[in-house]
């Protein structure tokens, strides 16, 4: 499948171009990093539906084998300042999705992603982090906060080499790890 490659006119308007870049990962295989677009729809439903059922739980939590339209919707429906995705793209797939949510107005942001199993300890989860800082940080974000399940330590570990101060706490069964950008 091909990637969708849109002309400037018609991408959103607030879209944050400079957000778009190429990158080579721990591996040395290459991958195009760049904020979601509502054409992205298609390929996120694929990569959700590629994604392992242990991947699938770590991210939701639980068992999620199809994503609703309305939420599929959401996940592709960013303003890039409050909400904004950032995907990892190889050979025209979506192998990968960083996003961050924050209520108007805080400097406080929810963080998550997700790396279909194929590409999962490749460095992406760390090169998602580090871009949605840099532009978390831009738009006057400074701590990014993320819920994560205790036996999820490849996710764990992302946060704690990221290089921000960390500070992570058991509730409910669940490590909220909070980072300062």
């Amino acid at each position: 499948m091909s990637e969708p490659v849109p002309s400037s006119s018609r991408l959103p308007e607030n879209y944050r171009s400079g957000l778009v870049a190429k990158v080579t990962l721990a591996d040395g295989g290459p991958v195009r990093i760049r904020p979601i677009l509502p054409s992205d729809l298609g390929l996120l439903q694929l990569l959700h539906r590629s994604l392992s059922d242990e991947t699938v739980r770590l991210r939701f939590f639980g068992p999620r084998r199809e994503l609703p339209l309305r939420e599929l919707e959401r996940f592709v429906t960013v303003d890039y300042f409050d909400r904004l995705a950032i995907v990892a793209v190889v050979d025209g797939e979506l192998v990968a999705v960083g996003r961050y949510d924050r209520p108007p107005g805080s400097i406080e942001a929810e963080v998550a992603f997700v790396v279909r199993d194929d590409h999962q300890k490749r460095g992406l989860g760390t090169v998602l982090l580090r871009n949605l800082a840099s532009a978390a940080k831009a738009v006057g974000i400074s701590r990014l906060v993320a819920d994560t399940l205790p036996e999820n330590h490849p996710m764990l570990d992302v946060f704690r080499h990221a290089g921000f101060p960390e500070h992570a706490r058991l509730e409910q069964g669940v490590v909220r790890v909070t980072l300062e950008i």
